[in-house]
């Protein structure tokens, strides 16, 4: 396809689509998040970015992105689910916890506003808390036996949450809600947070990784870019030879480097049928020989051919992700990209488009990964806080709060049919999410925050290659094991 960002110039854009499009953005997550524990440690939009303003008027809460007067009219036009619980009989407070982002904290300060038209006895207060600080904090509440009543969840955190007795199990109140279409949201989007049968949590995005390419560098090196046929290892051959330049005019070939993540295993290894983690996540087989082979290829790609960027090269580029600064051929990354490079600054701009990620020996595989908001043990309004959450993530709430790809498979199209995208690119993301995307292999066991960390350094020794791969795989082994005895 052609860049839609050229073609949305503008031109070809009312008003209301151009904020949409800004607002996804906004509420998108930066292409640098390109591991599963990147992804969301940068989630939440910048207030600058987005231009809305840093005091919320809670009588009319708006904002550059988000008029009030177009919101009013946005909510009044969506079919908001109907009350199937009994409604509050005098007035209730139900606290909703949220990460940080204008975006989100102006679009949640309106949806509080007008669902009183609705459900007049329910008032809605936010609680917004920095990512980083977020689960350690309700973590640490949960304790104190202090929870708001409806909480954010990001994909990793979700077992943890439900193990501690964070949530409550919905499975109730959907049985009260007639209309609620439990099959509206994809088997992935709801993986992360059923246990034993129930569930915990509704998803807001639900999005599988894609191939993005740079046809700009494609059509300088008289390449053939990449479609459905390719498999991993013509993407390998094929990044070898779009490598060019140095220094600050480096075009890498592919990134980014495959590291020990959460969703290493489905993005990278399940395709070559290795794994990470077992499937039930407590024993480590990521020294296995079809895991250490493909994972030894990766690595020389790193250091032999020089088609990825090294931990230098990536410390140059502020951590900023190469193929959005144009400086990548390939990237793997999720559909949430979309929104990010549909919005690149003028000078920033390229021509760019995705297909499906390549297949292996075994198969091809995608991670779909995503964020939920379930209602928490602690709550003293349980039926209050279902109304709330129910209208949060149904289809106009979706719609609503714009998310991008929404995990509500009936908004999915029409989400991404607002950032005026050729049908080629919905197609592939919704083939890529129904035919392929799968959340085996992604970590969300307890133990899966600390992994991340305790692998970071030892890859890095591997990646510069003061550390050999079988070394590093064998250090990496030995230092989760332990840390799984967690996730019995």
């Amino acid at each position: 396809m052609d860049n839609p960002l050229r073609g949305l110039n503008t031109a070809g854009l009312n008003r209301r689509q151009l904020l949409s499009l800004a607002a996804m953005a906004a509420a998108a997550v930066p292409l640098t998040a390109c591991g599963s524990g990147e992804r969301t440690r940068q989630a939440g939009p910048a207030s600058s970015a987005s231009g809305d303003s840093a005091v919320i008027n809670p009588d009319r809460p708006e904002s550059a992105l988000f008029p009030y007067a177009e919101a009013e009219k946005l909510f009044d036009s969506l079919p908001w689910p109907k009350t199937d619980v009994p409604e509050p009989t005098s007035k209730v407070t139900v606290t909703v916890a949220i990460i940080p982002g204008q975006r989100h904290e102006v679009r949640h300060a309106q949806f509080a506003k007008f669902i009183k038209k609705r459900h007049p006895n329910i008032e809605i207060k936010v609680e917004v808390t920095p990512f980083d600080d977020f689960r350690t904090k309700y973590l640490t509440g949960a304790a104190s036996g202090v929870l708001p009543d409806i909480m954010y969840s990001q994909f990793q955190w979700g077992q943890s949450f439900i193990k501690n007795n964070l949530y409550l199990p919905l499975d109730d109140y959907i049985a009260a809600t007639p209309e609620f279409n439990r099959a509206d949201f994809s088997k992935a989007a709801l993986s992360y947070w059923e246990r034993d049968g129930k569930l915990y949590a509704l998803g807001t995005d639900s999005a599988p990784k894609l191939l993005f390419y740079n046809k700009e560098i494609f059509e300088k090196a008289g390449a053939k870019v990449p479609d459905a046929s390719w498999t991993w290892d013509k993407l390998m051959e094929a990044a070898r030879g779009l490598v060019s330049g140095t220094g600050a005019q480096k075009v890498f070939g592919f990134t980014p480097v495959p590291k020990p993540t959460s969703d290493l295993t489905a993005t990278f290894l399940l395709a070559h049928g290795g794994r990470y983690l077992t499937a039930d996540e407590t024993r480590c087989v990521i020294q296995e020989p079809a895991s250490r082979d493909i994972l030894k290829r990766w690595i020389d790609l790193l250091i032999k051919d020089k088609a990825m960027p090294d931990l230098a090269e990536t410390q140059a580029t502020a951590k900023v992700e190469p193929f959005t600064l144009g400086r990548g051929a390939l990237y793997v990354g999720g559909a949430w990209n979309i929104v990010t490079l549909l919005t690149l600054p003028a000078e920033q701009q390229f021509e760019w488009s995705l297909t499906h990620v390549p297949s292996g020996p075994e198969g091809r595989f995608t991670p779909v990964l995503g964020s939920a908001f379930g209602i928490t043990s602690r709550t003293r309004n349980p039926e209050a806080a279902w109304i709330v959450l129910n209208s949060l993530r149904s289809y106009a709430g979706h719609r609503f709060f714009l998310d991008t790809p929404p995990s509500r498979l009936s908004a999915f199209e029409e989400n991404l049919q607002d950032l005026k995208l050729d049908k080629e690119v919905i197609d592939t993301t919704k083939d890529s999410l129904h035919k392929y995307g799968t959340s085996d292999g992604v970590l969300r066991l307890p133990a899966t925050p600390k992994l991340e960390d305790l692998t970071k350094p030892i890859w890095e020794r591997v990646m510069s290659g003061s550390l050999s791969v079988d070394e590093g795989l064998k250090q990496v082994a030995e230092r989760v094991t332990p840390m799984l005895a967690e996730n019995v």
